[in-house]
């Protein structure tokens, strides 16, 4: 019988990722929230079209979302982008546009995402979701107006 010419997977630990770094950083959220609240990382490959079609991808782009199990809202909290062969340098931006510093090492990122984290408005966006997901757990119906 023939045998593989792949190098033996099983015997090989996969290297610590951005994706694993970012739940280890922002995926506590459920806890905070008594799970009315999780934290989700959507990954996304990213070319260059107007430089090459032939290049391929060059840049992953990491998005972190906020979502309430109890309604399937997601909630876009940020975007870690990086270049496709490993995870340095990694940019930070929010959906409403603030740029972060660049990081260079898990530190740095550790230290963009606190700020990320702490920043106004994503505790105003945070009390919003648990708002939201408190009124659709409620089973009882709006008090009546009497009418």
């Amino acid at each position: 019988m023939p045998t593989s010419l792949w190098p033996d997977f099983k015997s090989m630990t996969p290297p610590r990722g951005m994706r694993e770094m970012l739940y280890e950083m922002a995926g506590d959220i459920d806890v905070q929230t008594g799970g009315k609240i999780k934290f989700y990382v959507d990954t996304v490959g990213i070319s260059d079209v107007a430089r090459s079609r032939s290049m391929g991808v060059q840049s992953v782009r990491y998005n972190g979302y906020l979502r309430v199990p109890s309604t399937g809202y997601s909630h876009l909290l940020f975007r870690v982008t990086t270049p496709a062969p490993g995870p340095w340098p990694a940019t930070t931006e929010t959906p409403e546009g603030d740029t972060l510093p660049q990081s260079s090492n898990e530190g740095d990122l550790r230290e963009v995402i606190r700020q990320v984290l702490q920043r106004e408005r994503t505790q105003e966006v945070v009390l919003l979701l648990l708002g939201t997901a408190s009124a659709s757990n409620s089973s009882s119906p709006p008090p009546s107006s009497g009418n």
